[in-house]
């Protein structure tokens, strides 16, 4: 196959495998294990339409942007500061993400030489992270990347071990009031629209293969995700943690644990340097806030929400995708809209999706988000 266009495939896919996927047994053991495989055909076929119309949209466009450029360009300041919004609120979050759950994985990896609470270790987590940023130390995509395919070997190994002690009985039944929790977590997990118009770039001079690295991309992911929700839930059921790997313990030793938390460890480490660098040059270039001022704006919030005791990470990666990741998809939906009829270049490919089907698309995340900020 062709090496550029999986290259192209695999930055989308570094974008959305990340610690989303962590969260995905656990919705699923909660909800029934068919009611969220259900949810995730439904996701991920509309990720896959929403980044097709977003990559369609840079393909329209003769300038590159960014995705609140994009918006800038043909929607307005207005939506440029919803989006801007949006990409706030899902830099907190996925900060505060990492904290809580590198508690969890170090305290996996260390408990047996010494006990200290999962708490204290997070905290330690962020603050000695937080500092290596405000030294300029930053991930890199290549390692991105490499952590994504580690996490399939690391994957293979945990199927591997655990088949035969996956219990068909693990996959029956589904629990009312959990019901939604897969969708917010899943819209989370599937998040990676910052990636495309890296494809885009990847791929110049041959921008018709976008549409095809697109959908390797997200749906290589979604078998992905659906291969490591099956294997932990059909081995922990119920007793599926929030974090995944923990869980497995008493079924599949010590060994597989340190293995998947010494992954998890080394995966949250590089976004989250990778993630508050971002937020930090956003605030430092883009604001022209004091650097020291800009560091404090980014990596300050996520460790006083954790201290004060904001600490379900599957509660607030639901949240940001149902409402964040959500209110972005709109207005992507939007984008495509305007880009039809305002792009100013002859795109390589172009969807026609029936108009029903955008209105279905914006009823769907427009329901989640009402749900969430209200009814939840």
């Amino acid at each position: 196959m062709d090496r550029k266009l999986l290259y192209s495939a695999s930055v989308l896919v570094g974008s959305m495998v990340g610690v989303g996927i962590f969260g995905l047994p656990y919705a699923f053991a909660q909800a029934g294990f068919w009611v969220g495989m259900g949810l995730l055909v439904v996701i991920a076929l509309a990720t896959l339409l929403v980044d097709l119309m977003y990559g369609e949209v840079i393909l329209r466009t003769h300038a590159s942007h960014q995705i609140m450029g994009y918006a800038r360009l043909y929607l307005g300041p207005y939506a440029q500061r919803l989006l801007f919004f949006s990409a706030v609120l899902m830099g907190y979050v996925g900060l505060l993400a990492y904290i809580i759950i590198s508690g969890d994985f170090l305290n996996n990896l260390l408990s047996s030489f010494f006990y200290t609470p999962s708490a204290t270790y997070s905290v330690l987590f962020g603050v000695v992270l937080s500092l290596a940023v405000l030294r300029g130390l930053k991930s890199v995509s290549h390692v991105e990347l490499f952590f994504s395919g580690l996490f399939v070997v690391v994957m293979g190994l945990i199927l591997f071990t655990g088949w035969s002690s996956i219990q068909p009985a693990n996959f029956v039944g589904f629990n009312r009031a959990n019901i939604a929790l897969p969708y917010g977590v899943l819209l989370f997990a599937f998040g990676g629209l910052l990636a495309v118009p890296i494809q885009r770039q990847l791929l110049v001079g041959r921008e018709r293969k976008l549409w095809s690295a697109i959908a390797l991309a997200v749906l290589f992911t979604a078998g992905l995700y659906a291969i490591f929700i099956t294997t932990v839930v059909g081995v922990s059921g119920l007793a599926t943690t929030p974090d995944a790997i923990s869980g497995l313990y008493q079924f599949l030793g010590s060994k597989i644990t340190i293995l998947g938390s010494l992954f998890g460890t080394f995966a949250i480490t590089t976004a989250f340097l990778m993630h508050a660098s971002a937020m930090v040059n956003t605030f430092h270039q883009d604001f022209k806030i004091h650097r020291l001022n800009a560091w404090l704006l980014a990596v300050a919030p996520p460790m006083v929400l954790f201290i004060i005791g904001i600490r379900s990470f599957i509660g607030i990666i639901s949240l940001a995708g149902g409402v964040a990741l959500a209110l972005e998809q709109i207005l992507i939906v939007f984008l495509f809209a305007r880009a039809k009829s305002r792009g100013d270049r002859l795109p390589e490919y172009s969807l026609n999706i029936p108009t029903w089907l955008l209105y279905t698309l914006m009823a769907m995340f427009s329901a989640g988000i009402v749900y969430f900020l209200f009814i939840q």
